[in-house]
């Protein structure tokens, strides 16, 4: 039996199309959510300088945004939300005394609840979206693109994450100091270091979620992978990539929530050209 608690007017980073959209399917904002985390990733000049992953790096960045994400989805839980939707996970980098590399990161979000006050009787009795252990969804989705998804058949699970940092050896660009040509040695390692990433993102999904639980991934959507450069001057300039889309899996045949099975496609002219 779904617990619906309707919480003191709360905070949320939700524009009114995405509060009105997310309404008409009976969520509404339980509160803001955030989870944080500092980490300290070693001295950056541990590594030999070469054009490499900096595995030590990678390491502590996959760690320190699974911490954010989990502590915001703790607060949502405490708020008995059953996920949270529009998720922005923001990263800052610092170089401490001692040349320590720090990574401060923030998960951010807006916790929904179900209320089937606001929806006609044929669908108040919806199957809730908490994952099978009882804990909130987490997804980067809008309001409106999460509506959309449950109109299209399919419910998030969570935000599936990976990343790469990769260092950059300077000595490889002393050979162009007099033609103008590709840095082929960095031109490699920004392919490998994304692909990096991508391999990661599933793979700590699927290690979160087998294939065949309940929870089971049958995609992953609004997949980006972002690039952020730090260092450089003096230092060996290191790359890193990240990840980021949330990962989805079927609604119950059922569940009312679904649009027409083979809705027909629509020709749309815009008006303003």
């Amino acid at each position: 039996m779904r617990q619906v608690r309707r919480p003191t007017p709360a905070f949320s980073e939700l524009s009114v199309t995405e509060f009105l959209t997310l309404a008409r399917v009976g969520y509404f904002p339980h509160g803001l959510v955030i989870g944080s985390c500092i980490f300290e990733a070693g001295n950056q000049f541990d590594w030999t300088v070469a054009t490499a992953e900096v595995a030590s790096l990678s390491h502590a960045l996959r760690s320190a945004r699974g911490l954010a994400v989990s502590r915001m989805r703790g607060q949502a839980a405490e708020l008995g939300a059953e996920g949270v939707v529009d998720v922005r996970v923001q990263v800052e980098h610092d170089v401490w005394r001692g040349a320590r590399q720090v990574a401060k990161f923030v998960a951010m979000g807006t916790a929904i609840g179900f209320d089937p006050a606001h929806l006609p009787m044929n669908q108040r009795n919806v199957p809730q979206l908490l994952l099978h252990d009882g804990t909130p969804f987490t997804s980067d989705l809008t309001g409106p693109d999460f509506v959309t998804l449950l109109r299209a058949g399919y419910r998030p699970i969570s935000l599936a994450m990976g990343a790469c940092v990769y260092g950059l050896d300077p000595r490889h660009l002393r050979a162009y100091r007099t033609e103008d040509a590709e840095v082929t040695e960095y031109t490699q390692a920004f392919f490998d270091a994304r692909e990096t990433a991508l391999d990661r993102l599933q793979q700590d999904l699927f290690r979160e979620h087998p294939q065949g639980s309940p929870d089971s991934p049958a995609g992953i959507v609004g997949v980006s992978v972002s690039e952020a450069t730090y260092g450089g001057g003096r230092d060996a300039p290191i790359v890193e990539f990240a990840a980021i889309g949330t990962a989805v899996a079927e609604l119950a045949p059922n569940d009312p929530r679904r649009g027409p099975a083979h809705a027909r496609p629509q020709m749309v002219v815009p008006l303003d050209r």
